[in-house]
């Protein structure tokens, strides 16, 4: 075995028992259990090989998931008598990642829009506050932790097979052209529930309290985009995680998402444009 396979086999080395699909990049080439050394049986359904990968039966865990298990959580920070298809082992993991890849992917995001795309005119405005930017930066700092939390179990229900979430084409019997129609059932099911919701949020009952921190930025930057309160933002973003535990989806389908909830056309709306809307 070459120096770089065996660095990346030794991670499968270490792990006790797999229960999902593993990252293939045609390296591990010793598929034997650590315990036992023996190998693993196709017949044994926690263990099946499909092209060679070592899949749970029930459901297969997200990729980034499975990456982040295999050359990170298992090696290096979980016990080895803790099983990686153990719920609570699950659902740390998920909130780690999940939080991880928001921060990431909400400063990335948002600090290219705000250079590259955002007016800074509108930063002359009156109704722009003071210290604006580093507000919404902590107040979206200090929410997304908390509407992380049932978000992840939601993403804990999908792991373990609840959801009607599929990888391949040819897992549905009317292929692409079940993907095609997926995709406009996706749009129309996402944005009339999100006008409902976010209508429903602008009722007295609950607007000072829930909505009415998000209205705050008048004329917000890229930053603002996850300046919510934590459950006006988890209400907003439900959509998305309910439609494919009702309706079968293509895994990827959701990918433009973070792009739909950051809002960054309305963001870059000029100062004569929001004043209408009012």
């Amino acid at each position: 075995m070459s120096l770089a396979s065996g660095w990346l086999a030794a991670p499968a080395a270490r792990s006790v028992r797999l229960g999902y699909a593993l990252p293939d990049f045609g390296c591990l080439a010793d598929r034997r259990d650590p315990q036992s050394g023996t190998a693993w049986a196709p017949e044994e359904p926690s263990r099946q090989l499909v092209s060679g990968r070592p899949i749970l039966s029930r459901a297969k865990m997200d990729l980034v998931l499975s990456i982040a298990d295999y050359y990170f959580f298992t090696p290096y920070i979980y016990p080895a008598t803790w099983p990686e298809d153990n719920i609570f082992r699950q659902a740390i993991t998920l909130l780690i990642v999940t939080n991880l890849g928001a921060f990431i992917l909400y400063f990335f995001f948002a600090t290219l829009s705000y250079y590259f795309v955002y007016d800074h005119l509108l930063m002359k405005h009156p109704q722009f506050l003071k210290n604006q930017v580093s507000r919404e930066i902590t107040h979206s700092v200090q929410s997304m932790p908390w509407m992380s939390i049932p978000t992840v179990l939601l993403f804990l229900l999908e792991v373990r097979g609840y959801s009607r979430l599929y990888d391949g084409i040819g897992e549905f019997p009317y292929g692409w052209f079940q993907l095609v129609a997926s995709v406009l059932s996706f749009l129309f099911f996402t944005d009339m529930l999100i006008y409902w919701i976010h209508r429903g949020l602008h009722h007295k009952l609950v607007y000072k309290r829930l909505h009415k921190p998000h209205h705050i930025w008048k004329i917000p930057t890229p930053f603002a985009s996850h300046a919510f309160h934590p459950l006006d933002g988890f209400l907003q973003s439900l959509p998305y995680h309910i439609y494919p535990f009702i309706f079968p989806l293509h895994k990827p389908l959701p990918s433009w998402t973070p792009f739909s909830y950051s809002n960054y056309l309305t963001h870059l709306k000029r100062p004569e444009w929001r004043e209408r809307e009012k």
